[in-house]
């Protein structure tokens, strides 16, 4: 539909924020919005309160499915979507005020296909603005995908308004704890111009239970992070074939850093070995840089738990009293 913003918000056990969430998109400045609401087998009384909203306005429908994920209840949604545009909101965090009619007016005063702003990232107690780039600057794709190593905001799915189409056939991969990283890239391939602009048009609530900071999660985070490293350069090289390159080195870098990671386990290690010796053999790849040589061969001849004990201790990441439940 033209002109309308899908809106999808995937939904489980949030019933504590769930009515902030959908508040600040109700309230938007923008009438023009497909709210797409995904239950995904929600203990709590989440599915109950998107109901209530869909009763109250047309805008908004609810999906009731199993369980089955994050990425499954997006997937749910894409699947729903009949908007020209498209945006993400996750169902604990909530938008500013009045931020949907300068995003859609944004990206079609300039031709865009993808507009990225900042957030702010909101504790119990106090906030913080992460405006990481300031002003705003026309991006090509290229540049673009050439930013995803190093700056964490590319791959986010909720700061961003997107043309819809730049989506067709491209699903979320189920089955991992990291969701945008598998996701975003794909879809921003598809895209001719990004623009990058400093508006705040997001809150994300910092909660200690979420689904990057949950107990044991460590190791599943670290393989999906291999995972997604791997696939993202293999798709990227083949779709840009100047990029590979800078991504094979990339590659390398994160690996290396990776092992020094605190979440490593036996098995991370055992990944992370594995692969770089799969990159090394093959004749396709890059020739690393002669300063990885040497951290290359400490990582693949060093003993796991000699590396175990040489990976960086956890940064303290604040008072948890901070987060949010």
């Amino acid at each position: 539909m033209r002109d309308v913003i899908s809106v999808i918000v995937p939904v489980y056990n949030v019933a504590a924020y769930l009515p902030q969430a959908l508040d600040s998109i109700l309230t938007q400045d923008y009438e023009k919005l497909e709210i797409i609401l995904i239950d995904d087998g929600s203990r709590d009384d989440s599915g109950a309160i998107c109901d209530r909203y869909a009763a109250g306005d047309p805008r908004v429908r609810v999906i009731h499915q199993k369980n089955g994920g994050a990425a499954a209840a997006k997937n749910a949604g894409l699947r729903a979507a009949t908007g020209e545009f498209l945006s993400f909101v996750d169902s604990d965090d909530y938008l500013e005020p009045g931020v949907y009619g300068y995003m859609a007016a944004l990206l079609k005063s300039e031709a865009a296909d993808v507009v990225q702003f900042a957030h702010r990232d909101v504790y119990q107690n106090r906030r913080e603005d992460r405006v990481l780039h300031t002003g705003r600057t026309q991006v090509d794709v290229r540049t673009y995908l050439k930013r995803f190593p190093s700056d964490w905001t590319c791959a986010l799915l909720w700061n961003k308004l997107y043309r819809r189409s730049l989506f067709d056939g491209i699903l979320f991969e189920e089955g991992h704890r990291i969701d945008d990283e598998f996701f975003t890239y794909q879809g921003i391939m598809n895209a001719k111009k990004i623009l990058v602009d400093d508006k705040i048009i997001y809150n994300y609530r910092r909660r200690a239970s979420s689904a990057m900071n949950a107990p044991k999660a460590g190791e599943q985070l670290m393989l999906d992070r291999v995972d997604f490293m791997l696939k993202r350069r293999d798709k990227i090289a083949a779709r840009f074939p100047d990029l590979a390159p800078f991504y094979d080195q990339s590659l390398m870098e994160a690996f290396l850093y990776l092992s020094q990671y605190p979440d490593n386990t036996p098995a991370t290690l055992a990944r992370l070995k594995r692969e770089l010796k799969k990159y090394l053999k093959n004749p396709k790849t890059t020739r690393p840089p002669k300063y990885l040589w040497l951290p290359m061969g400490k990582l693949l001849f060093t003993g796991t738990k000699k590396l175990l004990t040489h990976c960086n201790p956890r940064a303290d990441d604040g008072d948890r009293d901070e987060y949010f439940a």
